[in-house]
């Protein structure tokens, strides 16, 4: 198989020593696709054992105990990702580092110890769980960006990253993953992005979209042209799923609401909405308002009451809403029987934000997912901005747009608390066409009769 990235050309020939020709030096940003896949029987080992849940116990016939395999884990409840243990080395470094930020010589020896395993490291899972610890990809709290956006900690995160993206495994989700999943490079791509985006750094995001952008692939199942492979189509638009062929607009403007029928109905039925909305904030903690992507924020606060969410109705949408959900009833799902491809397809929810509260770029899965937004309260001073365009809320006025650009959101002129609610809507340009030629999405197999 062969992946182009831009003037590189790198191959995998699956059995022998990989070969790599460079075409050219002009890349501000190569990405190393090619090295042994012979791995050390002691790599392989690990790899084997920390896969399959080995646990830190007492070294056989020594009584010492090995170093931690985690900085942080599920049982002290600092990771939000169910289905993810984050195995990697430089433990002690990391914790001792942590624990006094301010010591100069432990930062160094932290920093040392990551460099040396981005350099020398060919293990994918090592390369996976070293951009997901750096980056905080995983745990609930920032952590290495808790001061800064743009630090060495973030920078070696993104080089890991940008490494797993030239690793064969990585690549090879070009051939082992259709479209409608969530592959590799787009991921990791998209990643590294926004990291860079939120440190400031826009000329090296800019050089990183145009690497991935401009990628091919020559596989066993799939080939992609150069341009073809992660078919983004503006800076600002990075999306790991990308569905071809649908509509790109930041924001959807009243002349195409007839598609998006859900948005006249909220701002008719506002009254209710509004109505049960402040029953439901005089009680907070009965109305189950929880912490909304608290990794997004590092100052204020965010939360969310969800009303619809994997195709069901919550008990606090029938408990609590239920007028509201009555109403939502009538217009969910917007496409029976098309699946989905992500759990954010269709989503209801509360959300208030608190003064102060400022929340960091980002952006949503896949591009069939549009986000729309009703005002009902505290708007004054709340401010949405979708690929650096800027826009406010009004109450009882819809807003829809495309959740699959760069987009935040903040509360730092707020006079009060701001609540909307948001409704996650699919695409109105998905057709059963969509899905032919494939077997699952990321979220859910195809039906037969569609693929």
């Amino acid at each position: 198989s062969r992946a182009t990235f831009g003037s590189v050309v790198a191959y995998d020939t699956w059995g022998a020593q990989p070969r790599a020709k460079l075409t050219g030096m002009r890349c501000a940003l190569v990405l190393y696709a090619f090295w042994s896949q012979r791995a050390a029987a002691f790599d392989l080992l690990k790899t084997i054992g920390s896969f399959f849940g080995a646990k830190d116990e007492t070294i056989e016939g020594t009584g010492e105990t090995p170093a931690p395999y985690a900085l942080f884990t599920h049982e002290a409840g600092q990771l939000h990702c169910d289905d993810r243990t984050l195995r990697h080395p430089c433990v002690l470094e990391l914790k001792a580092f942590l624990e006094d930020k301010n010591d100069t010589a432990k930062r160094t020896h932290a920093l040392s110890c990551v460099k040396q395993v981005m350099e020398t490291s060919q293990d994918y899972w090592e390369l996976k769980n070293m951009t997901h610890l750096l980056l905080d990809l995983d745990t609930k709290d920032h952590v290495f960006d808790k001061e800064s956006r743009d630090n060495e900690f973030i920078t070696a995160g993104i080089g890991f990253a940008k490494k797993l993206m030239a690793h064969p495994d990585c690549l090879q989700e070009f051939d082992t993953k259709g479209e409608l999943e969530c592959r590799c490079v787009p991921l990791y791509g998209k990643v590294s992005t926004l990291k860079l985006k939120n440190a400031g750094k826009y000329d090296e995001a800019q050089q990183l979209f145009q690497q991935v952008r401009q990628m091919g692939w020559e596989g066993q199942q799939r080939h992609y042209a150069p341009g073809e492979a992660v078919p983004w189509d503006n800076f600002h638009h990075t999306p790991q799923i990308w569905v071809r062929g649908l509509r790109s607009m930041t924001i959807w403007p009243r002349e195409t609401w007839k598609d998006l029928p859900i948005c006249s109905l909220l701002e008719e039925h506002f009254p209710t909405i509004q109505e049960e909305t402040a029953r439901a904030m005089a009680d907070e903690a009965a109305s189950g308002f929880e912490d909304a992507y608290r990794f997004l924020y590092e100052k204020g606060e965010w939360n969310r009451v969800l009303l619809y969410h994997g195709r069901k109705f919550t008990d606090e949408c029938d408990r609590i809403f239920p007028k509201t959900c009555a109403l939502l009833r009538q217009w969910l799902p917007s496409k029976p029987g098309l699946p989905w491809t992500s759990d954010q397809n269709e989503q209801v929810m509360v959300i208030k934000m608190k003064q102060g509260t400022d929340v960091e770029t980002h952006s949503g899965p896949s591009n069939n997912i549009l986000n729309i937004h009703l005002g009902i309260s505290g708007l004054e001073g709340a401010k949405l901005f979708v690929a650096n365009e800027s826009y406010h809320w009004e109450e009882g006025k819809v807003i829809a747009w495309d959740g699959s650009y760069d987009h935040r959101v903040h509360c730092l002129d707020c006079k009060e608390t701001r609540v909307i609610m948001m409704v996650r809507y699919m695409h109105p340009d998905m057709a059963p066409e969509h899905y032919k030629g494939h077997q699952r999405t990321h979220f859910e197999e195809i039906p037969l009769e569609m693929q």
